[in-house]
């Protein structure tokens, strides 16, 4: 009987060895969603799933605080010298995953391969926002100029999800190689 006993402790203590997840590896992130994303491109997903991704993987250039006000994201400050003028600061230091620096030229490329018909541009939902900008000047490496074509007072929510910059994109290092 005792023998019994200790060959189901056994078996039990094996059971429940087995039942427990694999380890993963340091700096893994794992969560629960819904169904899959449709895209993991910010210019391009608006499902929530693909949005929630791109927040945890991408930046804009302003986010919204727990109040939702707007805060600094990839720009540290920014100011608006006329109600059709915004110029925006970026935060120095930035880098991409490769180890790239984040330039205005990244922010340039993302925002006008949303709003322009160039060969960049990609059709997307999220290119109805930029319909107020007329242009998007990069006077230097930290700075990042709009024009807008009329003053616009919710800016802001322009800026916020739906430019995250995606400048490690195939197409942005092929631009930055030429």
């Amino acid at each position: 009987m005792r023998k019994l006993a200790v060959l189901f402790a056994c078996l039990g203590l094996m059971l429940l060895s087995s039942c427990r997840t694999p380890r993963q590896a340091d700096g893994t992130v794992v969560f629960l969603i819904e169904t899959s994303p449709t895209n993991l491109d910010p210019r391009i997903g608006t499902d929530a799933q693909s949005e929630h991704i791109d927040e945890l993987l991408f930046d804009g250039l302003v986010v919204r605080d727990t109040s939702f006000r707007v805060a600094p994201g990839l720009a540290e400050r920014w100011d608006q010298p006329d109600p059709r003028t915004l110029i925006f600061h970026l935060h120095p230091g930035v880098h991409f995953s490769d180890g790239r620096p984040l330039t205005s030229r990244d922010v340039l490329w993302t925002l006008n391969s949303m709003r322009s018909s160039s060969v960049a541009s990609i059709v997307t939902a999220k290119g109805a926002s930029y319909a107020s900008v007329a242009s998007i000047d990069a006077p230097d490496a930290q700075t990042v100029v709009l024009h807008l074509k009329y003053p616009l007072a919710q800016w802001a929510s322009c800026l916020t999800a739906a430019a995250a910059i995606s400048g490690n994109t195939p197409l942005a290092r092929a631009r930055s190689a030429s």
